[in-house]
């Protein structure tokens, strides 16, 4: 049964990317999308079509970006066959570049290219810090938005004891 599982799950998946790959190619759009690559030690479908749940040691890889968390469940729209959005829980961390993301909970919505970190959300760029109730990122801008939080900036000790030379 475990066989079946697996191999079932593997040809969804498959199923599942192409799909989004034809209606991502359909579209006229300004940038090409690539496809979103999940991993992890188990998934279970529901309602083939609707929602498709990862658990244990998810990573899900996107160009430019890693996101990787405890569980995350991907929901589709039904009537273009695309991936609407992706939450993900526990132990959330989310790589770009030289910035790394941390909360217990992240939601990736496809059409905007934006996650919203929520649950001690905190970013780590070089030694800033920001932290807050809630930080998106968008990730097509190359910017975040931090609700509720503070922020940390460290100078340069160069710059500082340069300032007080003539």
């Amino acid at each position: 049964m475990l066989k079946r599982f697996c191999r079932n799950s593997l040809a969804i998946l498959v199923l599942i990317m192409c799909c989004a790959t034809t209606v991502f190619a359909a579209r006229p759009e300004k940038t090409e999308r690539e496809p979103v690559m999940i991993t992890s030690n188990s998934m279970q479908a529901d309602k083939i079509g609707d929602t498709v749940t990862f658990s244990g040691d998810v990573t899900l890889k996107k160009k430019g970006m890693t996101l990787t968390s405890d569980s995350l469940i991907v929901f589709y729209d039904t009537r273009s066959r695309s991936i609407r959005k992706i939450d993900a829980y526990g132990n959330v961390v989310v790589r770009q570049e030289n910035r790394t993301a941390f909360s217990h909970k992240a939601s990736y919505y496809s059409k905007e290219e934006k996650i919203v970190l929520s649950g001690e959300a905190r970013i780590l760029e070089d030694e800033n810090e920001l932290g807050g109730d809630t930080i998106t990122l968008f990730i097509r801008d190359d910017r975040s938005v931090v609700e509720g939080g503070k922020v940390l900036f460290y100078q340069n000790k160069q710059n500082k004891s340069e300032e007080g030379k003539p």
